[in-house]
């Protein structure tokens, strides 16, 4: 069988590359590739198995690949069989249902549990590839600690490599850190920032929230509130009608919303707040059966489920790439938590972000009722810590620095990080500072006001730009206006972007030619604006852009 070309996206192959340098210069030690939402993990996985594999064609390179799900053993699995089909692979996963695999096989791939039971009976290895590794026990116990020993009895020079969005626990303490930590170092990083700039990303958008319940005076326990405390504060009647109205009404023009709440029974009231107000919904949790969760997962995925409550799951190996809101309902302090939530908002429904524009997903709206957002920061600035250091007196070892940025370990004297090259600042002061505002994102969090709508005018001006004309939409707000424009006259996703709004904006839906067409029929009566209340405008962006348009009810029912 000829083998698939494999097509890395160029991200992709710098971190492969990456990971191979470290090698090269690092003799022992485990490395982990850290790489977002959005990235192509599995694809990253894939790529390098079957690189690994060729190699050397004479001494196959072996891998186990664990994964620790059902789901993400599956996608896995899939980008394994789909890119590497000349490889012999093996699968060992209870929750898969399937225990296939001999000591011939190139790459055998299964989930803890049902590797555990058989670890010292597989053979020798040479690479053992950790999906989700934050998961993994910063001390020397637990199951995937006692897989890598089992292994070593076959082979004392086996390396690991982890691979995750998150490289950091969840008190936020990078992975490396820790005299038990497995992992030495990051190999390579690839973040949000860089995917939201190449487009590989949708951004998420705040929504202001009326409603925001805080997490002051709740106890933690390991590094997060108390879930029984902060059921307490948020499972309550009021707050559910008060919540659940606010998410329809901001995201009546969204297809698909996925809640995130304390407890089952929690979960359980806003889903039947949902229903009584003719919305469809159900919930998902650790405790649903697997059969009953992939059914209601599958009727979210086709349209048949609107609103999807979920508790404790739903964070990894979800992927419905036209998910376009989130409501969070339940306070966290982990950032792992943090970013694998919003994550679940931020992939794109096509190969690039026009793509997904075009297929109905700009953007994903975030609805956080809680404090976290304030408290956390913008998802895309999550960076893990140090652990505290040692007291004095005590054996410091070789002195080096974590990289604030990707978490790489490098000398103490250094003045760029080796693996990501930001530069390291000149010790300076410790401040205490205050962020002003709560931003989802950094290069897409807007400081939101709303404003009434007292009328809806237009105007064509000419581009001094590009010597077109354009359709600019204003709102008066008392003595204020705001604009929407849109280049009828451009092609592509500039045009597709400012049709879709011209559809939301006017009624009945048409597609006008040009400019001049679209003046006529405003002119001609043939289409009028609707009914608007109110809009939402970002008052840091340049423009004073406008991001939401809140339509009248009656408007909506016409």
């Amino acid at each position: 069988m000829t083998q698939k070309k494999i097509t890395l996206r160029d991200y992709q192959r710098w971190a492969l590359d990456k990971l191979y340098e470290w090698f090269a210069e690092n003799p022992e030690g485990n490395p982990i590739v850290s790489a977002c939402v959005g990235a192509g993990k599995s694809i990253l996985i894939a790529a390098l198995c079957r690189e690994a594999v060729e190699w050397d064609s004479r001494n196959k390179s072996r891998i186990l690949v664990i994964a620790p799900s059902k789901e993400l053993a599956e996608q896995n699995l899939e980008k394994l069989v789909e890119l590497c089909p000349d490889l012999g692979i093996g699968v060992l996963s209870a929750s898969l249902g399937r225990k296939q695999y001999s000591h011939r096989d190139d790459v055998v791939i299964g989930t803890p549990g049902t590797i555990v039971k058989v670890a010292e009976k597989l053979g020798f290895f040479d690479l053992v590839l950790c999906d989700e590794s934050h998961l993994i026990n910063p001390k020397d116990t637990g199951m995937y600690r006692e897989i890598i020993r089992k292994l070593k009895t076959n082979n004392h020079y086996l390396r690991v490599v982890g691979w995750t969005g998150t490289a950091f626990r969840g008190n936020g303490i990078w992975l490396t850190e820790g005299g038990e930590a497995l992992f030495t170092d990051i190999a390579a990083s690839v973040g949000m920032k860089e995917l939201l700039k190449k487009g590989f990303l949708a951004p998420l958008v705040i929504g202001a929230t009326a409603t925001q319940v805080s997490g002051d005076g709740l106890r933690t326990a390991s590094g997060d509130y108390v879930v029984s405390e902060l059921a307490q504060r948020l499972d309550r009647d009021e707050l559910t009608e008060k919540i659940v109205g606010e998410i329809m009404e901001q995201g009546r023009d969204r297809k698909k919303w996925l809640v995130f709440c304390v407890t089952v029974a929690h979960a359980e009231h806003m889903a039947a707040e949902f229903k009584r107000r003719g919305i469809a919904s159900a919930v998902v949790s650790e405790k649903t059966p697997k059969s009953e969760r992939e059914a209601i997962v599958k009727g979210f995925k086709l349209g048949r489920v609107k609103a999807l409550c979920n508790v404790a799951c739903l964070t990894t190996g979800f992927d419905v790439p036209d998910l376009d809101l989130i409501a969070l309902v339940r306070n966290t302090k982990s950032p792992v938590l943090y970013v694998q939530i919003a994550g679940r908002g931020m992939r794109i429904a096509g190969k690039d972000i026009e793509e997904s524009i075009r297929n109905g997903k700009a953007d994903c709206l975030w609805l956080d009722f809680t404090d976290t957002t304030a408290l956390l920061g913008p998802v895309d600035d999550i960076r893990g810590r140090p652990a505290p250091r040692k007291k004095d007196g005590e054996n410091h070892g070789t002195p080096f620095k974590p990289c604030a940025e990707c978490g790489a370990i490098n000398p103490a004297g250094a003045t760029r990080c080796k693996t990501c090259g930001t530069a390291f600042p000149p010790p300076a002061p410790t401040l205490n500072t205050v962020a002003s505002q709560a931003t989802i994102l950094t290069a897409t969090g807007p400081r939101l006001e709303t404003f009434p709508v007292d009328g809806i005018g237009y105007q064509s001006p000419i581009s001094n730009k590009t010597g077109k004309p354009y359709l600019q939409i204003l709102f008066q707000s008392d003595l204020s206006y705001f604009r929407i424009n849109l280049f009828l006259e451009h092609e592509g996703y500039a045009r597709d972007k400012s049709i879709r709004q011209w559809k939301e904006l006017t009624t009945p839906p048409t597609e006008p030619r040009d400019v001049v067409d679209a003046v006529q029929k405003i002119q001609r009566g043939e289409v009028r604006f609707k009914d608007v209340e109110s809009i939402a405008v970002d008052m840091v962006s340049k423009w004073k852009d406008i991001t939401q348009v809140n339509y009248r009810r009656e408007a909506e029912a016409a």
